[in-house]
């Protein structure tokens, strides 16, 4: 589809915020620049809008975004929410070790919905809003003229890959006009186009020049996402290490600066003003996403955390003298004065010192990763820059943090780091050749059935075929974690099963069985590094099969996301094919 599309648009569902961005191709051709965001007016950042979905009660789309905040404050202020749904940092629940089609998300109040519903509708209403601004430039495209591409964190597990795919189909988007781009990648390749005098840190600039590696990381929301690359001879990237990464994005700023609240506070009384004061609780959580963006290197200085006269109210309702309570005696009981003080009657001045150590805390993780990474890791070791992306990299004590712990280090920061994903994502969907290869995120095999070797084998996996005794579950390497994986890339397994007095297995279908391990050469299927991650049927050719069964199973890489498994039967020369579905049974 990439080749005769007339237009590229970028989604991105975040844990926080969401957006698209978009470009013609003619654009990409001559400026690869200069791609278009999508604009929410005057919201807090113009180019995304918060990751919130609201259903009726009927469990119908209502509206998404700051839209669907607004909303379900206005509900729940006249009690009107019970039987609405709302979702916010939903995101995360793709992280989890097992996904399903039928995986749930619960609301804000705990009612469950189908998880691919609730990312469809969201990827549905940007979808909608993206097309509303194309009829308004009058540009003259149409649906089939237009190459999707969704954004996903690399470091999420295949079946949470293929899950976004499909909920992007469901949203409506034709499969073949569809493509997944992985996130740190994409903002790799918006950084490699952009003018040297786009990206802030020291002078030298990141060369993207042959044979250079570098680093990006990318601190989103909720999650951190590592990958090292090195340009290539053709100037294509190529990953030197898997993704890497984990839970260790802005968002935990934003929990920590809430947290400042229930201690003031009590925690019980938050809880009780947020019930019943839910406009007041929104307007807290999206001025705090603003003052987490101003916390500075300087200790001394002060960001402004405001409090609502409803929560002071509540506060003081709690408070056994009510007479004698106040902000200044909350910031007292909490022996925080040294930290906060307070102004203009409901605000907290709190010095940037009391979110340093967190900060730390927080950047910790990513921190001693990456250092593992291009310290250990022999095809890492030429390394000499680190890129820092997503919105969470926008943040001056974060690039201070990253600046001080790899001081030999050239780190760099491109302007507008929050968007360097979507608009990497349009140029990776208008030339995904530019991703060249990748590190294999995993160790994948296929379970056989083969001959016993009583010098190798476990009894205890052993059975009876026939008049045979045969090993099960035996672990068949096809790709191992960390390879290099290019697409077309292929692997072939010779099968040979003997129904000599099992007459009954030659009419039976036969299961090709593929599992993933986190080692590199686990024995059995069985053992406990080893998961089941999908499954092919391949019928009996000609309806029986032979008393002698030589094949061979192909599995060939023919995308970001996906493997193709073709069983050829020796005897016959017939054919099976099959997309590995990571999601299971249908």
């Amino acid at each position: 589809m990439s080749d005769v599309a007339l237009l590229f648009c970028a989604i991105d569902i975040g844990t926080s915020f969401s957006g698209y961005a978009f470009a013609p191709r003619e654009n990409l051709y001559e400026t690869p620049s200069q791609i278009f965001a999508s604009n929410w007016g005057n919201e807090l950042l113009s180019f995304k809008t918060p990751t919130s979905l609201l259903l009726d009660s009927s469990m119908t789309f209502h509206s998404f975004g700051h839209d669907a905040v607004k909303k379900y404050a206005e509900l729940a202020e006249n009690e009107e929410h019970a039987d609405w749904y709302f979702f916010q940092d939903f995101k995360m629940e793709l992280s989890k070790s097992v996904v399903t089609r039928d995986l749930s998300i619960q609301d804000i109040d705990g009612k469950c919905v189908n998880a691919l519903r609730v990312f469809a509708d969201c990827i549905q209403f940007l979808r909608g809003h993206f097309m509303h601004c194309l009829t308004a430039r009058n540009l003259g495209i149409t649906e089939k003229d237009i190459c999707y591409v969704v954004t996903v964190p690399a470091i999420w597990s295949d079946a949470a890959k293929q899950f976004m795919k499909e909920a992007a189909i469901k949203a409506g988007i034709y499969a073949d006009h569809l493509r997944l781009a992985y996130e740190p990648e994409a903002a790799a390749v918006y950084c490699k186009q952009l003018p040297k005098d786009h990206m802030v840190g020291k002078d030298d600039p990141v060369k993207f020049t042959p044979n250079q590696s570098y680093v990006v990381v990318d601190l989103g929301g909720g999650t951190v996402d590592v990958t090292v690359q090195q340009v290539s001879s053709s100037g294509q990237l190529e990953n030197l290490y898997k993704a890497s990464g984990g839970p260790w994005g802005g968002n935990n700023i934003n929990k920590f600066c809430l947290e400042l609240y229930n201690i003031l506070f009590r925690r019980e009384t938050v809880e009780e003003f947020c019930k019943e004061n839910m406009d007041d609780f929104f307007d807290i959580l999206q001025k705090i996403e603003i003052v987490k963006r101003k916390i500075s290197p300087d200790k001394e200085k002060t960001i402004i955390l405001e409090v609502p006269a409803t929560l002071l109210d509540k506060y003081k309702e709690s408070c056994q003298h009510k007479e004698k309570a106040s902000l200044d005696q909350a910031v007292r009981e909490a022996n925080l004065q040294d930290m906060i003080r307070i102004k203009k009657g409901n605000k907290l001045f709190v010095k940037n010192a009391y979110f340093h150590e967190y900060f730390q805390e927080v950047c910790q993780n990513t921190v001693d990763l990456v250092k593992n990474i291009i310290r250990s890791e022999q095809q890492c070791q030429s390394v000499k820059s680190i890129i820092l992306v997503g919105g969470f990299a926008e943040s001056e004590v974060v690039q201070c943090l990253f600046k001080d712990s790899f001081p030999e280090y050239n780190i760099k920061i491109p302007f507008q780091a929050g968007l360097a994903v979507l608009k990497g994502a349009v140029i990776f969907g208008f030339d995904s050749s530019i991703i060249k290869s990748r590190k294999c995120p995993c160790t994948y095999g296929i379970s056989l059935l083969r001959k016993f070797n009583p010098q190798t084998d476990d009894r205890s996996k052993t059975c009876i075929m026939g008049n045979q005794l045969m090993a099960d579950c035996v672990f068949d390497k096809v790709f191992e974690e960390n390879e290099v994986l290019t697409v077309g890339t292929k692997r072939y397994i010779r099968v040979n099963i003997n129904h000599e007095g099992n007459s009954g297995a030659r009419l039976e279908p036969k299961e090709i069985e593929v599992y993933s391990s986190n080692k590199k050469s686990p024995k059995y299927t069985t053992d406990s590094s080893c998961h089941r991650c999908a499954r092919i049927e391949v019928p009996p050719p000609n309806g029986r099969w032979p008393v002698l069964v030589e094949g061979r199973i192909e599995v060939k890489v023919t995308g970001t996301d996906s493997f193709q498994i073709t069983y050829s039967d020796g005897a016959t020369g017939l054919s099976t094919f099959g997309q590995i579905d990571f999601l299971g049974p249908r």
